[in-house]
């Protein structure tokens, strides 16, 4: 049963969205009214999303979106993380570690002794189809794909070229190993955070789609009034869409 008398603080927060790369300039863009959302970043251009086209139904035919792609850095070797495991999993697990570390300090608690049996990390994710999930799929399956039809148009060549074609083209895409698969998997998000900073309580990656971090907030709530918990760290992650 809830227990409403029971008083709940937010103590720490981080945050990074389109031109803010923290909450200082995140509240400061809202006072003053600043459209964070424009055109993407010129590396960009060569990337195959857009096509002016409103008929076409496999690109999107408008660029101006809300971009954190300059503000989105991550250093592997703050969080004991093997940098080759980054390229080629999905960016929010290793933001979502970012942000976690902010909020930590920002309490105060990453200096401080305090009960980690007893806090949670629950994060809100809405997987969608996403770079890594990608990337994964063009290893196992597209790579092939495009050597039948080249087979099938060059039935000249040699195994041995076809081989050289399709190394190639892997050697051009984010690398897919055993260090990458947890990168794809949205319940490491909370997972990996709960093991960086020890947190032995609960963890684990909610999906509600858009309002994933909404229903992240309510299993929290409902997790501290039933006194499961002590502390909770609790949040969203969104950035591949």
């Amino acid at each position: 049963m809830k227990n409403q008398s029971i008083d709940l603080a937010i103590i720490g927060m981080d945050c990074i969205f389109p031109g803010a790369p923290d909450m200082d300039a995140y509240w400061a863009n809202i006072l003053a009214g600043v459209d964070a959302t424009g055109d993407p970043p010129k590396s960009w251009d060569a990337l195959p999303f857009f096509d002016p086209n409103a008929a076409t139904n496999d690109r999107s035919y408008c660029k101006r979106g809300g971009y954190i792609e300059p503000l989105a850095e991550f250093d592997p070797a703050q969080f004991g993380i093997m940098p080759g495991s980054i390229d080629g999993s999905d960016p929010e697990h290793f933001l979502a570690l970012r942000l976690a570390a902010g909020a930590l300090a920002d309490s105060g608690y990453d200096k401080r002794e305090f009960d980690r049996s007893r806090t949670s990390v629950v994060i809100g994710y809405g997987k969608m189809g996403t770079s890594g999930f990608g990337n994964a799929f063009y290893h196992a399956s597209i790579v092939d794909e495009v050597i039948k039809v080249a087979r099938r148009l060059r039935p000249d060549l040699a195994d041995a070229d076809f081989a050289h074609i399709k190394a190639d083209i892997k050697a051009h895409l984010p690398p897919f190993t055993a260090e990458t698969c947890p990168g794809i998997t949205a319940n490491i998000i909370s997972g990996r955070i709960a093991n960086r900073f020890n947190l032995q309580g609960p963890s684990f990656t909610v999906d509600a789609a858009c309002a994933s971090s909404l229903v992240a907030l309510d299993i929290a709530e409902k997790q501290l009034r039933t006194d499961q918990v002590d502390m909770d760290l609790v949040g969203g992650i969104q950035a591949n869409l």
